[in-house]
């Protein structure tokens, strides 16, 4: 709880491994005899302030998760995703408990987010109705057109990469997906329905660059080094 306000956890872990080369869907992979899911989930069970826990998975993955639950005290639900990342998330929230006021979201495949930047998060909740975690771009961005010439170049200091943790008020986030899914918009996060719906302020808090995204085999490669340092 925040302020006598209860917070949920949605951790999407409804991925493929496609880009991963990989039979098995990527929350499933193992590194070093932990699956990456359950490497976040170590970390997400940790944190006192989170009141209850919701995975999102494909529903042929399900023996997988079960598996691993196992494991944990805390008692953690699950759902079924959709075909997208943000309707997966969209799943999760709506089967939040009524009375959370607060909700945060996580990416199952980012197992390295530390319980520092998970509580960073939290706290401005305080503040903010909306919160993400990001870092500053350490390359030159260029915005291209479809025919992949470049249009300008940002400053570098304005650009940030997205990560999550994010986390928000519950009830304006189930609100903007509702929208969301009648409209023509698309987003590649879940604090873009904020940028879209709403005039509220976004707060950013530093994120970490440890904190990467199982997405590709050379990801495996940098997360075995980190786990072994």
């Amino acid at each position: 709880m925040i302020d006598d306000k209860k917070i949920s956890a949605v951790i999407t872990a409804a991925g493929n491994g496609l880009r991963m080369k990989s039979d098995k869907a990527k929350p499933y992979i193992e590194i070093m005899g932990r699956k990456i899911l359950e490497i976040s989930l170590d970390t997400i069970v940790t944190l006192e302030k989170i009141d209850q826990i919701i995975v999102v998975i494909r529903k042929e993955d399900e023996n997988y998760l079960k598996d691993i639950l196992k494991k944990y005290d805390k008692k953690i639900s699950y759902v079924f995703g959709k075909e997208t990342r943000e309707l997966s998330s969209y799943e999760g929230l709506k089967a939040v408990d009524e009375d959370s006021k607060l909700v945060l979201t996580h990416d199952g495949v980012r197992p390295f987010a530390s319980k520092e930047l998970f509580e960073k998060v939290i706290e401005n909740l305080k503040e903010y109705k909306a919160v993400i975690s990001a870092v500053k771009s350490k390359d030159t961005v260029k915005i291209v057109d479809e025919n992949s010439l470049v249009k300008t170049t940002p400053l570098r200091k304005e650009v940030y990469n997205v990560q999550t943790p994010q986390a928000f008020d519950k009830d304006m986030i189930l609100d903007f997906y509702q929208k969301y899914t009648q409209s023509n918009f698309t987003i590649t996060d879940d604090s873009q329905l904020f940028e879209i719906f709403s005039k509220e302020k976004i707060k950013v808090v530093e994120g970490e660059y440890s904190n990467i995204k199982m997405t590709t085999p050379e990801d495996l490669i940098f997360a075995r080094g980190f786990l072994e340092d």
